[in-house]
């Protein structure tokens, strides 16, 4: 359902490849095949080097979309501060458009530079002509694979955004309770937007679903398309960015 959603007018950048990411490491080079080794080993859905509690990580936050669960923490976050009707609305303006023009511009990079998923690199890891990599054609994630490219990843980018919003208006360290429909019934603690959003992020490599190649670049991704939102909008806390 995304496919063309690069093509999307934004509603406060000025284009989707505005914040496009640089091109990714070539799939000849060390850097990727570090990368896909990583997920080869972390990601697999019978791996034995990830933690129970990277598993419990990967399936927490496997939801999608992930932008309801950023929307959940807000919600959450203003019922327990009391904020006034003014602020709360704001905070959410903030917050959607920026997820809705960082959604647009992660779209715009995933099909303009159409990288592999991790599952296709690796199975068909003997056909990429990197003698770092060892191909497995029998090799599964933990999770079901989107059916979109790698690069960058949506989880980082959007995660990213969120936090980078929040921690303008209510500060960084805020201790959060997050619940997810990845995983029902389970709970995940944080002292901050940004330890939640890393997680989130990371979680991703354990499900077998990026490199992170991918990760790096949707947070700078999400970063930058808050910060511009932020800014254009004028409408955070003075200073508190």
């Amino acid at each position: 359902m995304f496919t063309n959603w690069g093509s999307v007018t934004p509603f406060v950048l000025s284009s989707g490849r505005q914040f496009r990411p640089a091109p990714p490491p070539p799939i000849t080079s060390v850097a990727y095949a570090r990368a896909l080794n990583q997920v080869k080993s972390l990601g697999q859905d019978t791996s034995t080097t990830r933690t129970a509690d990277q598993t419990t990580q990967a399936k927490f936050w496997g939801a999608a979309p992930i932008w309801n669960v950023w929307n959940e923490v807000t919600q959450k976050l203003a019922v327990s501060q009391h904020a006034s009707l003014q602020r709360t609305v704001t905070v959410f303006e903030n917050l959607d458009l920026a997820l809705a023009d960082a959604t647009i511009g992660l779209y715009d990079a995933k099909y303009h530079y159409l990288v592999w998923r991790p599952v296709t690199a690796i199975q068909l890891g003997n056909t990429i002509g990197n003698p770092a990599i060892t191909g497995n054609p029998t090799w599964n994630p933990l999770a079901v694979t989107a059916a979109d490219p790698s690069y960058p990843g949506a989880h980082a980018t959007i995660s990213q955004t969120a936090a980078t919003v929040l921690s303008a208006f209510f500060g960084d360290r805020q201790q959060l309770i997050v619940s997810s429909d990845g995983d029902p019934g389970v709970t995940r603690s944080f002292g901050s937007f940004q330890a939640a959003a890393d997680e989130a992020t990371l979680s991703r490599i354990f499900a077998g679903q990026h490199t992170m190649i991918d990760l790096v670049a949707g947070q700078q991704l999400g970063r930058q398309v808050a910060e511009f939102v932020l800014g254009h909008l004028g409408s955070a806390p003075a200073g508190a960015r």
